[in-house]
Order: C-alpha cells, then sequence, then structure tokens
C-alpha cells in the first residue's frame, strides 16, 4: 500500500522534473507555425501522441506510485495555470508567449513573405477566399492568419454592402 500511494522519487525530484519538463515543451510548441496549431492533421497528431508519451517519461521519470503521479499532474496543471496568469498580467510576457494574428494580404495583395514565414501557400490562401465568395485579391481589404490557425478575412466596404 505504501508503494502504491507513498511517494516513490523526492519531492524536490518530482517538482524539478516537471517543471522543467513542461516549460521544455512550452518551448517547443512556442515553435510550430501557428497554421498547424489549428487544425490538427494526423501526422501532427502523432507527432503530438509521440511527443507527450516520451514527455510522461522525463516528468514522470519512472514513478508508479499514486501518489507520484497525481502530483506531477497538479505540477503541470499548476505550471499552465501561473503561465496563464502570468500572459495575462504581463503583456511583454504576453508578447512573447502568445501568437499574434499575422497579415496574409493587405489592401488586396499578398504579403509573400508573411506567407513563407507561416507556410502558407497561395492555392492554400486563395481557397480560403474561394469558401468564402471572393473570386478577386483586389475584393479582400485585409486576410489575417489568427493565433488558432484559422485565416480570417475582411472585404472592401463596398463589396460587403452588396
Amino acid at each position: 500500500m505504501t508503494d502504491t500511494f507513498g511517494l516513490t522519487k523526492p519531492l524536490w525530484e518530482i517538482v524539478l522534473r516537471g517543471s522543467v519538463a513542461y516549460v521544455a515543451l512550452i518551448i517547443l510548441v512556442r515553435v510550430i507555425p501557428k497554421r498547424n496549431a489549428g487544425h490538427i492533421s494526423p501526422n501532427d497528431m502523432l507527432t503530438l501522441i509521440v511527443v507527450g508519451s516520451l514527455a510522461t517519461n522525463a516528468i514522470v521519470g519512472g514513478s508508479t506510485s499514486v501518489s507520484d503521479i497525481l502530483l506531477m499532474i497538479g505540477l503541470v496543471l499548476g505550471w499552465a495555470y501561473v503561465f496563464d496568469v502570468i500572459e495575462y498580467r504581463v503583456p511583454f510576457l504576453r508578447n512573447l508567449l502568445r501568437d499574434r494574428q499575422t497579415i496574409l494580404i493587405d489592401r488586396g495583395r499578398m504579403v509573400r513573405r508573411n506567407m513563407r514565414r507561416e507556410l502558407v501557400t497561395e492555392e492554400e490562401l486563395m481557397a480560403v477566399l474561394r469558401k468564402q465568395g471572393i473570386t478577386e485579391l483586389s475584393l479582400v481589404r485585409s486576410a489575417c492568419l489568427e493565433a488558432d490557425g484559422e485565416i480570417s478575412v475582411i472585404t472592401e466596404p463596398e463589396e460587403r454592402e452588396k
């Protein structure tokens, strides 16, 4: 019973492992282009499962005790809450940790540098416009890749009134 519910690792090791692994995962997730974060492809899902499995080993470090695992879960949830509070209260860190929108079309012209950086092809962008019934770039005031991976489109005022 003690092996099941007692701590099998020292408390400092559990906290250190959980904290380092969680912060490392936050950094890794931050470098994923946002267009991949919104709609996860099967390939990306498999990658997340494998990374999650590897992270479990890094976080738990072979612990099998219920107490160790519950403490790790609490620690990870605690860190998630702390990061949310910090992002909310410290604008500098919010800008650093959160994705912002990226302009892909500005006044009817594609911003190719931003498209390259976000790995959005002209074909993908035009497909989004066609789905919204837009056939010409000149009808688009702005199109942005939002932080959630979706592309939002604002048309010119004349077009909206029709």
